[in-house]
């Protein structure tokens, strides 16, 4: 029975640590995913307003912009030189994104948080046995570093 209890202590103890482990990950990485979302959202509309105005426009928007700036260029090649730059942005935040994999491992770390909160509460009340505990631990573990 000691024994029990103390294997019970041990997997109590790494559920705690790997439960801090996730929460320290998601707030470095979801305020960084919520950036980056938004980045390349706001990029993107940016870009289509500035290929929108002269599209529409025509002409008559491409002289009213230069009644109010000049560029010294062309005011249609200052929007499109703009307009591709932020279009290059917003390319590279998505790439980040895609790359990164950050909304799956986001999503998989919530998951396993979660899991992890439940597993500890059947643990301290004693609804499941140590060995089953440990089987699902390690599982719950495992589905976390597969992406």
């Amino acid at each position: 029975m000691l024994e029990n209890r103390h294997d019970e202590d041990v997997l109590l103890t790494k559920i705690k640590n790997k439960r801090q482990e996730l929460e320290d990950y998601l707030a470095k990485n979801e305020p960084r995913h919520s950036r980056l979302i938004n980045a390349s959202i706001i990029l993107g509309a940016l870009t289509a307003a500035l290929t929108a105005g002269p599209g529409v426009g025509g002409k008559e928007f491409i002289d009213g912009i230069k009644n109010i700036v000049s560029f010294g260029i062309p005011i249609w090649q200052l929007l499109c030189l703009v307009a591709s730059i932020l279009s290059v942005a917003a390319v590279i935040v998505n790439g980040i994104l895609k790359s990164q994999n950050l909304t799956a491992k986001i999503t998989n770390a919530r998951s396993c948080a979660s899991k992890l909160e439940g597993l500890e509460t059947l643990l301290e009340l004693q609804q499941m046995d140590v060995k089953q505990a440990t089987s699902l631990y390690t599982q719950y573990i495992s589905e976390v570093y597969h992406t």
